[in-house]
């Protein structure tokens, strides 16, 4: 057995934002860790509520071995930026990334270290399964899967630029996600307003490292009302949520746009054209702008009137996008106001079928 300082140093890092409910969990797991040599990186990303305030209490009463360092953004930096900054202030070679709402396992670094090393160190992306929780802790069915009919503990996945651009497979859940320092020494920081840092680091690892899965839960993700778009068993579904749920779906195909710029910006570094063939690079470069012209479009479907719907949708569909996709915008042809309260009757129905789900609401 090696001796502890035979091992390299990693970061485990918590990324938290106004999750004041949650974050002690969080910060717990992240103490517990089995790991050594570790440091943990406590950062809040300028919360509204007690999040950071709790991040100080606990990290002033840590007297375990490994070393804390607090940080609070000055300002609100988004998901890339806020990395960027955890980034400046680790020194890790790998980085154990962490939501401040979700609970790690005391193993997950050294399990994600052991899988590291397995690699010979060229993973730079490592990924676990994770079991999923609700606001209160306890288990719930699996909404989200990882990686299905997979039976080894360690697996390589391997796929090429162009194909991980279209597909945006293998899937590298963020809230299991850990890294190498050596995707920002060769391509930079992310952009500071990227929200999907995760298929970033994706498509880095598969143009210059490898993406490994380790095929056992190591992190407990939380589903709440935060950060999912709409949960079939929410309580108290009225056209105000519903509303909501279509803003958001607005945003994320904006910010899938965004994750598509940031792929070209990659693609433009020199790094790229040493790691490319030039028909490679030039067969990426063509699909990530069709798909990044194909979230433009899906976001402007929603802001447009029904002429233009019709056009864009007809656009769209001669993409080749996912039949998923296609069918999500056939049912947004008709105006917002029809869709919202046809998507309430199917809700209403639904509850009137489950009455321990139905919680009547004003304007329902």
């Amino acid at each position: 057995m090696p001796r502890i300082n035979d091992k390299p140093l990693l970061t485990f890092a918590i990324a938290a934002l106004n999750q004041e409910r949650f974050i002690s969990e969080a910060v717990e797991a992240a103490f517990a860790q089995t790991y050594s040599p570790l440091e943990i990186i406590l950062s809040d990303d300028h919360s509204e509520d007690r999040t950071f305030e709790i991040m100080k209490e606990m990290a002033a009463a840590y007297r375990g071995p490994h070393k804390i360092i607090l940080n609070q953004n000055p300002a609100r930096r988004c998901i890339g930026g806020h990395i960027n900054r955890i980034i400046e202030i680790s020194s890790g070679e790998l980085i154990v990334g962490a939501a401040g709402d979700d609970v790690s396992l005391p193993k997950r670094a050294h399990v994600t270290y052991e899988a590291w090393e397995k690699s010979g160190r060229r993973a730079t992306s490592i990924y676990s399964n994770f079991t999923q929780i609700d606001e209160s802790g306890s288990p719930i069915q699996q909404r989200y899967k990882t990686v299905p009919n997979v039976h080894e503990e360690l697996v390589e996945q391997k796929t090429t630029s162009w194909q991980y651009v279209r597909t945006l497979q293998p899937v590298v859940f963020g809230c299991a996600h850990s890294f190498s320092r050596e995707l920002f020494r060769s391509f930079g920081s992310l952009p500071e307003s990227l929200i999907h840092e995760d298929n970033v680091l994706g498509f880095r690892s598969v143009l210059a490292g490898e993406i490994h899965y380790i095929n056992q839960p190591l992190v407990k993700y939380r589903l709440h009302g935060n950060n999912i778009y709409l949960s079939g068993n929410r309580r108290g579904v009225d056209l105000q949520t519903l509303q909501r749920q279509e803003e958001r779906l607005g945003s994320y195909f904006r910010n899938k746009e965004n994750m598509y710029g940031a792929l070209l910006l990659d693609l433009d570094k020199p790094i790229a054209t040493r790691l490319l063939s030039a028909q490679d690079l030039e067969k990426t470069r063509a699909e990530t702008i069709r798909m990044q012209k194909c979230f433009s479009s899906m976001g402007r479907f929603l802001e447009s009137g029904f002429v233009s719907r019709c056009r864009i949708f007809l656009q769209v569909r001669r993409s080749g996008l996912v039949p998923t996709e296609i069918r999500g915008l056939a049912k947004r042809l008709v105006p917002r106001p029809l869709f919202l309260r046809i998507r309430l009757a199917l809700a209403y129905v639904a509850a009137l079928r489950r009455p321990d789900m139905l919680l009547l609401t004003p304007g329902l």
